[in-house]
């Protein structure tokens, strides 16, 4: 995979997050010496952190490509497996050779709604995608927010980003799903800026349900939980107004997953095998990671939080506002 201009590559000293669901960070990685390096050694490279800082992207080279597909959190994966990292200044445009020209649809949500469960899913159905690549950072940075000028150059950076994240993992014989941290429903108007891609997912889950599953694995407050669910169901509202935006609740994949899957099989113009359904479903999606069970300290804090929770969720008019986002989604009988 020859590249069009050198780059800098450096060695893995040591992995060093401690935090396995957060956004990654160039710390993140221990990057040793850099030295001058022509190309990743004939592999695609997988784009991992847009640091703004010094205007370039971390890439890592030479990870297994169907794990990290496989993966529920792809930075993690790419943290744990890198052994070298490529830093690309963003004026060397994207680095790997294209073998897909064909451009994401992102799934969209509150975060834990079963977005992972669908992740794996769609892998085991032989559609190629990816889980959490940190690849809207930029957008939702405060240096996006503060600096109107440099927004152009972090949407080109991050345009680079999602190219080469196609190159990498995607594939020419059908779509290419890319599963979104929920932070980035507030990335949704610039990621999907210049996009050919018109397609989107949006998959969410009760109110209530959701901020309890959210409160036993983070601490957070009532307030964090009613303004998060209300930013996604914005993000919602956007994404149907930009293209053809396709709706999912948790409560009917876990009730109905054939007949969901095949309204959403219809909708990606691939075939998703009962089989498929079957094998993802069998397994908890969260296996292996910190998110897998609930901590005593996790069942207390909600215990403790869920009727101001509920209280804030009314009286804010939060529960109004959703619900008259979501009301034309009622399902069908």
């Amino acid at each position: 995979m020859p590249l069009i201009r050198p780059i800098l590559a450096a060695d893995i000293t040591r992995e060093r997050a401690d935090d396995t669901t957060r956004m990654s960070k160039m710390e993140d990685f221990g990057i040793g010496p850099y030295r001058t390096a022509k190309d990743a050694g004939g592999q695609a490279a997988f784009p991992c952190v847009i640091d703004i800082a010094r205007g370039r992207t971390l890439y890592v080279p030479g990870l297994d490509v169907q794990k990290l597909r496989e993966a529920p959190f792809a930075n993690v994966y790419a943290r744990v497996e890198a052994r070298s990292a490529l830093s690309v200044p963003w004026e060397a445009g994207p680095i790997n050779r294209p073998r897909s020209t064909i451009e994401p649809i992102y799934v969209f949500s509150p975060g834990r709604c079963g977005s992972t469960l669908l992740h794996k899913i769609l892998i085991a159905a032989g559609i190629p995608g990816v889980s959490e690549p940190d690849i809207a950072a930029a957008l939702i940075s405060p240096a996006y927010a503060k600096y109107r000028l440099l927004r152009p150059v972090l949407r080109w950076a991050t345009g680079n980003y999602v190219r080469d994240l196609a190159s990498a993992l995607g594939s020419n014989q059908g779509p290419f799903v890319v599963k979104l941290r929920s932070q980035f429903c507030r990335a949704a108007a610039p990621l999907l800026k210049g996009s050919r891609e018109r397609r989107s997912i949006f998959m969410t889950r009760g109110f209530e349900d959701w901020s309890r599953s959210v409160c036993q694995q983070f601490h957070v407050t009532p307030a964090y939980l009613v303004q998060e669910y209300r930013k996604s169901l914005e993000c919602y509202a956007y994404l149907r107004q930009a293209g053809p935006c396709h709706f999912l609740r948790y409560e009917d994949l876990t009730a109905q997953p054939q007949r969901v899957m095949a309204r959403l099989s219809e909708f990606l113009g691939h075939d998703i095998s009962g089989q498929a359904i079957e094998k993802a479903m069998a397994e908890d999606s969260q296996k292996g990671t910190r998110l897998e069970r609930v901590s005593e300290t996790g069942l207390a804090r909600w215990a403790a939080l869920k009727d101001e929770v509920h209280r804030l969720w009314l009286v804010s008019g939060a529960a109004e506002f959703c619900a008259q986002i979501i009301e034309p989604e009622k399902p069908s009988p």
